[in-house]
């Protein structure tokens, strides 16, 4: 998978308070160049610049009538680079204040082209209501997979939880039944890497479906020109192995990572399928 878009689009001078997925409409050689610049790290699915495409978080920057205009140029974008042998997965974010069904609705209904939909950064079991209930009947007709991705904190008590309160294992056993097609974690305040990996294996003990990651380059940190993650491409890669080991199916990143993060990845990716292969697993 690819790496993060939001500090990307940041990197590429998006300001404070501007609309990223605008930029889909207004800026799309730049869109589409982050897009170019994962796939030339190796990445095989990449991420529609649509996290916040949904008419609540439109409409705080006057962009509710662009909804279509908006997801419609995002597809276009990451197709374009895609090309025939990668896949497209429309990406959605949470919908803010209280859980609106025919938002959703929407949302996956301009985004239903898409290779899959990803919900990702849900931190309630509002998400499984919204895939049974908003997402799968947006979808209609449509074979598309909807995948989960739950972001997760540890509290005090050192206890890893979303901030609805649930562990991760409630995720993994009530995924399926809920029509979720892939299980995954991301982002995450102090979530590092050994967190990611024991939230994976806690998922692969209850649950079958395939798994994935998508890890922050560590928590931000102030530096000398703002806010930094500090996990180099480097120290990203050598956890790879523990999160692989773990169960995982298919693993990118989320803020602060970049191609370069991707890049690293990629041998430790290849190797690890190789070994696979050479062992017949």
């Amino acid at each position: 998978m690819d790496g993060a878009m939001g500090t990307e689009l940041q990197r590429a001078s998006l300001q404070p308070g501007e609309c990223g997925e605008f930029w889909n409409v207004t800026e799309p050689e730049r869109v589409r160049a982050i897009h170019q610049a994962y796939v030339d790290a190796g990445a095989q699915c990449l991420l529609t610049n649509t996290f916040q495409a949904n008419p609540t978080a439109l409409a705080k920057r006057g962009r509710s009538e662009q909804l279509e205009a908006i997801n419609r140029s995002a597809l276009e974008l990451a197709r374009l680079v895609a090309g025939p042998n990668r896949f497209v997965l429309a990406d959605i974010g949470p919908i803010e204040q209280e859980w609106r069904r025919q938002q959703m609705m929407q949302v996956v209904q301009s985004l239903r082209t898409a290779d899959a939909i990803l919900l990702e950064t849900y931190s309630d079991l509002h998400a499984l209501w919204a895939i049974k209930y908003a997402c799968l009947p947006g979808l209609g007709a449509e074979d598309v997979p909807v995948l989960l991705s739950v972001t997760y904190r540890r509290t005090e008590a050192g206890v890893l939880t979303t901030h609805g309160g649930q562990p991760p294992e409630v995720y993994g056993r009530l995924a399926r039944q809920y029509g979720v097609a892939a299980l995954g974690v991301n982002c995450g305040r102090d979530i590092g890497m050994g967190e990611i990996s024991e939230i994976i294996r806690r998922y692969r003990q209850v649950t079958d479906l395939p798994l994935f990651a998508r890890p922050n380059a560590g928590t931000p940190v102030r530096g000398d020109n703002g806010w930094v993650h500090p996990q180099t491409p480097s120290e990203m890669a050598a956890r790879l192995p523990q999160l692989l080991e773990a169960g995982v199916s298919m693993i990118g990143g989320c803020c602060g990572t970049t191609p370069a993060h991707i890049a690293a990845f990629r041998p430790i990716v290849d190797e690890w399928n190789a070994r696979q292969c050479r062992e017949g697993i």
